[in-house]
This record gives structure tokens, sequence and C-alpha cells, in this order.
């Protein structure tokens, strides 16, 4: 997604002279941030992770692509464990529960929700 450089705001003697083209740059900002996304969840039973180890999980989300943004939840308390994701190849997002906590941890079957936003060139 190719956003251009923002217009520089020009004040005219009677108000904004590009205010159309301002208005143009924010909907298209807009429109790359917040609308142009891809979705994807799985059923994720990471089983007992001991302390200082991680367990991964691959979700498919159709459209991502490498270098894209990429976000995810769980449907559960994560109980203090760290929950990253990111593209790893081109529809594929890997999701990560790491734990750091001192002690295992088993947080049960759940459901990881993944959203992937496209990365915004110049």
């Amino acid at each position: 997604m190719d956003i251009k450089t923002p217009p520089f705001l020009h004040i005219g003697r009677y108000g904004i002279d590009n205010a159309e083209e301002i208005n143009d740059w924010f909907q298209e900002l807009h429109r790359a941030i917040l609308e142009d996304h891809y979705e994807g969840s799985a059923t994720w039973d990471a089983g007992s992770i001991a302390d200082g180890d991680e367990e991964a999980k691959e979700v498919a989300v159709t459209g991502a692509a490498l270098g894209d943004h990429a976000l995810a939840s769980l449907s559960i308390d994560i109980a203090d464990l760290v929950l990253d994701a990111q593209v790893t190849a081109a529809n594929v997002v890997t999701c990560i529960l790491a734990n750091n906590t001192g002690n295992a941890v088993d947080l049960g079957s759940a459901t990881v929700y993944v959203r992937v936003f496209k990365r915004v060139t110049r």
C-alpha cells in the first residue's frame, strides 16, 4: 500500500487553500490503517509451557505477506505469558506464547485471533 507524503498546509488570505488535498490524504491514511487488514483464527491448546520455554502456533491468514504487521489475542487470560505474532510466510502468521513467569503454565484450550495490517510504503 503506497501512502504519499502528507501535503503541506497552505493558509491563504481566506482560509486553507488545499483543504481538499489534505482531506483526501487523511482518508487514504485512514483506509490504509483501519480498513486494509486480514483476519484469521485457530484453536490452540498449547499444553504445559515450562518456565523459559515457548510454544508456537501457525494461523492461516489469507493475504498476509512478509513485512506486514501482525497482532494476536487469545480468548482466555494468558496468565502473565507473552503473546507475540508475526507474518512468517505468505498467508501464515506464527503466534508465540513465551513463559518467563518462573513456573510452568498450562492455559488449556483457547482460540487465537490474528489481525494483519498491510505495511505502508511511500
